[in-house]
């Protein structure tokens, strides 16, 4: 079958725009897919029943019912399955077992291609919480299901290296590094250094941004010594300061991604408070990179971690002075180069490869099992 004539049917917890990082991730790679693949995307959400405005076909069931809603968006015809997974997005302990299972029928009944994109896989923990001993239910519920899939993709090192020791080691089924992409746009040049404010941008979800002025607020001097008249705030209200540090602080409220992205590209920096091995799953990193705001960090780190060098695509209060040193337009365009190899339409590209692919011994053999067990 052609691929343009493919449908795409993207597996999410909750379908929630501009209010959930993986809505709006599978949101805009439906879009992509579309526009450049002439793939089509209907959406199978599990965990919500939450009405949205986005133009896609769309079935609310639980996941024991996955197969059947599948059918039923595919009009009976083969297709392909894409999960998107983020385990307490499905399930409270993050171990959505229900999960697993409805994946394991679906790849039984020999009817769809199955892929999973882990933007997370495992919380870890102290003991005294949760996720700690919750871990365990979670590392299974991970490894079934990528047993299931004949397409693994995943958004940092930490979690391919993981998958290939722990839920694939006989390497039947590769792992691809897919680091996420801007869910607020993406600049095909780099906006010059020329045209910024100095400016240090603070956005996302309330709990995102939250921690962001935890990590700040010990960053006085850091925030100095780069110059900041300003902190640009963008995101639904929260009880957030008007001042750190002695800088004003000016809310934007949620804002349309495109204006979003133009206050990114006029700014010549943006705070991320994850850690190293965080940056490639973080949304808030990705859309610093591809507008070409300098990230800056709380913690250094050495090495390389996911093509990243503190100091040369990021800022951190150890690299500070030896950038600006260099020249902050250097780092702008090592951040802005690093996201160019996996921004959106290479996520896109990737899984229509995956579709136009004849399928493997193992899937036609599948196929059929599930042809002659439904004849």
């Amino acid at each position: 079958m052609p691929t343009a004539n493919r449908l795409l049917i993207q597996v999410v917890s909750q379908l929630k725009p501009e209010r959930c990082g993986v809505s709006d991730h599978a949101i805009l790679l439906a879009r992509e897919l579309d526009a450049a693949f002439g793939i089509r995307t209907a959406f199978a959400v599990l965990n919500s029943t939450e009405p949205c405005d986005a133009p896609f076909p769309r079935v609310d069931c639980a996941p024991s019912q996955l197969l059947e809603s599948s059918i039923s968006l595919s009009k009976g015809k083969p297709g392909a399955i894409l999960v998107h997974y983020s385990g307490y997005g499905y399930s409270a302990d993050g171990a959505p077992i229900a999960l697993a299972e409805a994946v394991e029928r679906v790849r039984v009944s020999g009817q769809f291609r199955i892929g999973v994109y882990f933007h997370e896989l495992i919380a870890t923990g102290m003991p005294w919480r949760s996720a700690f001993w919750h871990a365990h239910r979670q590392r299974r519920v991970v490894r079934g299901l990528a047993k299931e899939c004949d397409l693994i993709a995943t958004s940092s090192s930490r979690n391919l290296d993981w998958l290939e020791r722990e839920a694939i080691p006989d390497g039947m089924t590769p792992v691809r590094l897919l680091p996420v992409f801007s869910n607020v746009g993406e600049s095909l040049e780099i906006p010059p250094m020329r045209a910024r404010r100095p400016a240090i941008a603070v956005f996302g979800l309330p709990a995102t941004r939250r921690r962001a002025y935890d990590r700040l607020s010990s960053l006085g001097g850091l925030l100095r010594s780069l110059g900041i008249e300003e902190i640009v705030d963008a995101g639904p209200e929260f009880d957030s300061p008007s001042k750190l540090c002695g800088i004003p602080i000016r809310r934007m409220g949620v804002l349309p991604a495109a204006h979003l992205a133009g206050i990114l590209s006029q700014s010549i920096f943006g705070f991320v408070q994850h850690k190293s091995f965080g940056l490639a799953r973080s949304g808030v990193f990705a859309g610093l990179c591809a507008l070409g705001a300098i990230p800056v960090i709380a913690e250094p780190f050495a090495g390389e971690v996911d093509g990243l060098r503190d100091g040369i695509h990021l800022i951190s209060p150890r690299t500070a002075r030896a950038a600006m040193a260099g020249g902050l337009e250097n780092c702008s365009a090592a951040a802005w180069n690093w996201y160019s190899g996996h921004r959106l339409r290479s996520h896109a590209a990737t899984y229509s490869r995956w579709l136009a692919e004849p399928p493997t011994g193992a899937e036609a053999e599948m196929t059929a099992a599930g042809r002659a067990a439904g004849a």
